[in-house]
């Protein structure tokens, strides 16, 4: 199968720039998004190609291009193996993505943490009657993405991405690693996770001119957590992780709930709040 788009998008900040260099008001720029896909008869073998590209009329560092997903996956009776590069979402929450640490963040295509740049891995997994687990194996690092001089929505001094430095001697060559065990148990949707490798929340450190922000990339040991409850209308959500390594350790909870009116006012659409 081969599907995909092309787009146009336009933005438009009513407000002049607030730091020198950047652009004023209008910022076009132009998506194209393909995907081709493959699947054999007996559904065993898989093979996924998605490729991203933005080229943006205002600021260079927005211009870009990355391989969102390209694996190929084979599915056994109880285990699958996939190897190549993917986009692995985890979490229950809308506020916050407050657990997801396999893929890095997109920075440069919205601020909203919704977009994610692909990682390569080798998952495998296990589906059983008592959960679901899966090893992840995640080598070369990808390094977050920022706007840059003449951007908007970026802080008052540039990152400096050439100027990255990391806690591990290896760098980018460092393999993370994450397990991962979820499953369903009566109304409960639970899941929770370890991971160790580097963080993808980089740390920004001014540097010695005081002109630009460094990114700082630490080792962390990460253990995460989440639970949805769902009874009726009602979904009941909680994500929390502790995290080692990045400072002094500390933990961070989110958590929050939906409600849903079905066929409101009478209609066949559903409202969600």
């Amino acid at each position: 199968e081969f599907s995909g788009s092309v787009a146009g998008e336009v933005r438009y900040f009513p407000s002049d720039p607030q730091f020198d260099g950047q652009f004023s008001h209008f910022q076009p720029s132009l998506i194209l998004s393909p995907e081709l896909s493959y699947r054999s008869d007996d559904e065993s073998q898989q093979v996924k190609f998605a490729p991203f590209l933005r080229l943006d009329g205002q600021d260079s560092e927005r211009t870009h291009a990355d391989l969102r997903e390209g694996y190929w996956r084979t599915v056994q009776d109880e285990w699958d193996l996939l190897i190549g590069v993917n986009s692995v979402f985890w979490g229950v929450t809308e506020s916050r993505h407050l657990i997801n640490v396999i893929n890095q963040v997109d920075q440069v295509e919205n601020t909203d943490e919704e977009d994610f740049l692909g990682q390569p891995m080798v998952n495998l997994g296990s589906q059983r009657d008592w959960g679901r687990i899966d090893l992840f194996v995640l080598p070369g690092f990808r390094e977050r993405s920022f706007p840059g001089r003449d951007g908007r929505l970026r802080a008052g001094l540039p990152v400096d991405e050439d100027a990255a430095r990391y806690d591990s001697d290896l760098g980018q060559a460092n393999v993370d690693a994450a397990l991962r065990y979820s499953h369903f148990i009566g109304d409960w949707d639970v899941g929770f996770y370890y991971f160790r490798g580097t963080g993808r929340e980089p740390r920004l450190v001014v540097n010695a001119a005081g002109t630009r922000l460094e990114p700082r990339y630490d080792s962390i040991n990460q253990a995460g957590l989440d639970l949805q409850y769902t009874i009726g209308e009602w979904l009941w959500k909680l994500e929390a992780i502790a995290r080692e390594g990045q400072g002094k350790t500390f933990a961070a909870a989110v958590g929050g709930f939906e409600y849903t009116f079905f066929q409101a006012f009478g209609t066949n659409a559903d409202l969600g709040l």
